[in-house]
């Protein structure tokens, strides 16, 4: 196993003339006299919890409680966490400076391939390629949760709760998506401009004999990157990143009586997330935004209804047995789901030439938002105008979602019918009749959402099924 150290001396500051002060590499656990520990043990992870419970009145209920939650420890054995010196990976390099072409697929590697080295070439591993690895300062995830809600007993039998729920995380993978480097040039230096791309005489050529830095010549971003001995820098497991989740929930339900049953809840919510994308690994407050799960409004009900008609209900309790097996015995059930759509993440081409991960749109300082129904802008979903493609060495303007740009909605109805027939006292014939999206009502995909796109703000797909129905015949005894 092993770890990516900031802070050691790099071998080649005694072999590259002017990186006297070049730092950064591998670290392997248990060799030349290191610690058998990949992590900085982390031993305060220290999680109360505490709730109450009062009775107001005999049909009112106050509860509340708070908790902090661990998720399990990143610092576990993971098998081949920091696999670097036992696992080999040779990079092609394409290009240089992105235009002309260095290696030909007739001859990808002309250097050969990296071997396997273990741990005996210690910090010297990887270097003119990319490392994945873990840092020892890894944290545990955690999150704090909330709640408080009040319960009241209606007339005809219906429970209504009201709360407010929070949670708080702290600590979290920051690394999954947007891919978080330590090795993105600092934006200062966009101010070289094209500068960036140029290529120049390799440092380390003769030295490094594999991967981008085997070459003569280098762009001039790969040397000024904070380890330009490396391509990129991924730390595995890495943690940072917090959530805000804020919600009122509202939940009712009927028990069941004269036939019939409801249970339904409502969400308003607002999720936050920050350090899950990054656009400026030097400014993670960058990625501040609404959460891609965000969902403002969600309303759920399920129902059943026996129709009060047929033998042992309230309306031909004594019909007769043709009459019974046409009219008796019918059950609606259902269930109805209304749901907001998701907030979208206008993207572009990454032109900043920093080796940051994403790419972001310009904004003209309007909103893109256009209302209306959906079916009428399957070709505009949102004003297209308002974004466009960041010059050159810039950093777009829009945030990692937008506040006011949402997939379309849910709308959902799944109904079904059932019929009883009683052939005997012991035997019961059930027919059923089941339809998932009744109304065949279409739910589109997401618009194309990359400023770069000649299919910008379009919709071309449906993100769900048309109406499915099915029939089924049960024998109850």
């Amino acid at each position: 196993m092993n770890y990516f150290d900031p802070t050691i001396q790099s071998p080649l500051a005694t072999m590259v003339p002017g990186y006297s002060n070049l730092k950064g590499g591998l670290v392997f656990v248990g060799v030349n006299g290191q610690p058998r520990t990949q992590y900085h043990k982390d031993t305060n992870n220290i999680a109360p919890r505490i709730g109450f419970a009062f009775q107001a009145d005999s049909k009112t209920a106050i509860r509340g409680g708070f908790g902090n939650i661990f998720a399990i420890s990143l610092q576990q054995a993971h098998g081949t966490v920091g696999p670097f010196g036992w696992r080999t990976q040779t990079d092609w390099v394409p290009s240089v400076d992105g235009i002309t072409p260095n290696y030909l697929l007739s001859n990808p590697f002309p250097s050969g391939y990296s071997p396997v080295n273990g741990s005996k070439i210690g910090a010297m591993q990887q270097v003119g390629s990319n490392i994945q690895a873990p840092l020892q300062d890894t944290l545990t995830p955690y999150s704090m949760q909330w709640n408080l809600n009040v319960q009241r007993q209606l007339p005809a039998e219906i429970l209504l709760e009201v709360a407010y729920v929070g949670t708080r995380g702290l600590q979290l993978s920051r690394n999954d998506e947007g891919g978080l480097s330590l090795n993105q040039v600092h934006p200062m230096y966009l101010s070289l401009g094209s500068q960036l791309n140029q290529t120049v005489p390799n440092p380390f050529y003769g030295i490094i004999t594999t991967g981008a830095l085997s070459t003569p010549n280098v762009s001039r971003a790969q040397l000024l990157r904070p380890y330009p001995q490396f391509t990129d820098i991924i730390p595995l497991y890495s943690t940072g990143a917090s959530s805000n989740y804020h919600a009122l929930q509202v939940s009712f339900s009927k028990r069941f009586s004269r036939g019939f049953l409801f249970e339904g809840s409502y969400t308003w919510a607002k999720s936050i997330q920050e350090g899950l994308s990054h656009p400026n690994s030097y400014d993670l407050k960058m990625s501040r935004a609404l959460a891609d799960y965000d969902i403002k409004h969600r309303f759920v009900l399920s129902y059943i209804y026996e129709l009060p008609f047929g033998r042992g209900r309230h309306f031909g309790a004594n019909w007769g047995r043709p009459l019974d097996l046409v009219l008796g015995n019918w059950q609606v059930n259902g269930f109805t789901d209304f749901q907001s759509g998701t907030p979208l993440t206008i993207s572009a081409t990454n032109v900043a030439g920093l080796f940051n991960s994403r790419g972001l749109a310009n904004n003209n300082g309007k909103s893109g938002l256009i209302e209306g129904d959906v079916h009428d802008r399957l070709n505009k979903y949102f004003d297209t105008s308002v974004f466009s493609q960041p010059a050159a060495n810039t950093f777009g303007n829009t945030g990692v979602s937008s506040p006011d740009l949402r997939s379309p909605s849910i709308r959902n109805w799944d109904l079904s019918i059932f019929k009883d027939f009683h052939l005997t006292e012991r035997f019961r014939l059930q027919f059923r009749t089941e339809a998932f999206n009744a109304f065949n009502t279409v739910r589109f995909g997401s618009p194309d959402t990359s400023a770069a796109s000649n299919s910008f703000g379009v919709v071309s797909t449906q993100a769900n099924s048309p109406r499915q129905i099915q029939f089924g015949l049960k024998l109850l005894f």
